[in-house]
């Protein structure tokens, strides 16, 4: 970009540096292994100036540096599946604008100096489901098996709900957890911060009880079984779309 002389200029450009952010996260980070954080932090600083002296064209680059920066920190679950998906499009690129534009931030660590201590603020997916709602939760999760125990109780999805401290389960199908969440969201259930909540609680863990599952395998599980939907997934969305009738 030369220089910005309409709103489109500058949407172009945003589109140019996250289409380029997008192949440098598949070769450094998906292919050679590259830590996410230290990804973002050289694209960054690799990205940060222009070869122009014009204070309108700095400041627009400066405000596109800045919203890239958002996104690829605060907005993980809404970018790597676009990265990861078979192609990025200036369309795609407006409307993850919009979405950032109206994200609200994630929650800082708060200092407490009268005792020292960083404390976050306490987890939440922002959720209120009826009795009605929770007993239709359950039932899904136990009919198609996504967790790994026998018969799942209204308890433990109310302990995972309300983020209660030290609950964690084993994931059975990662993929169709990952798409019960999404409809949730897509439902206006529960807030945007799904998978970032689940992260930082360690609700979840692998099937074989190894580890822990973090955000961007929760992002990596969403991409797969949108580009690959199953019948099951099909009928988890309809399930989660029915409990608002």
């Amino acid at each position: 970009m030369t220089h910005f002389a309409t709103e489109q200029d500058v949407a172009k450009e945003l589109f140019e540096l996250l289409s380029e952010a997008r192949e440098l996260y598949l070769q450094n980070v998906i292919v050679d292994g590259k830590r996410y954080n230290r990804y973002v932090d050289d694209f960054i600083n690799s990205h940060r100036y222009i070869n122009c002296d014009s204070a309108v064209c700095r400041n627009c680059h400066e405000m596109n540096i800045h919203i890239v920066k958002g996104l690829l920190t605060e907005c993980t679950h809404l970018i790597q599946p676009l990265f990861t998906a078979s192609d990025f499009s200036f369309e795609e690129c407006v409307e993850l604008r919009r979405q950032y534009d109206r994200a609200e931030p994630l929650p800082t660590p708060i200092v407490h100096r009268n005792d020292g201590l960083v404390k976050a603020p306490p987890l939440s997916f922002g959720c209120n489901f009826t009795q009605e709602q929770m007993t239709g939760i359950v039932s899904c999760a136990n009919t198609y098996h996504l967790f790994c125990v026998s018969m799942l109780r209204i308890e433990d999805m109310e302990a995972l709900f309300s983020c209660k401290e030290g609950f964690h389960i084993r994931v059975n199908n990662l993929r169709h957890v990952a798409i019960l969440f999404d409809a949730l969201l897509e439902n206006s259930f529960i807030q945007f911060r799904w998978q970032s909540v689940l992260d930082r609680g360690k609700f979840l863990q692998s099937k074989d009880g190894s580890r822990f599952v973090s955000a961007s395998s929760l992002s990596s599980a969403l991409s797969a079984v949108r580009s690959n939907m199953t019948s099951v997934a099909y009928i988890i969305r309809q399930t989660i779309g029915q409990l608002k009738e």
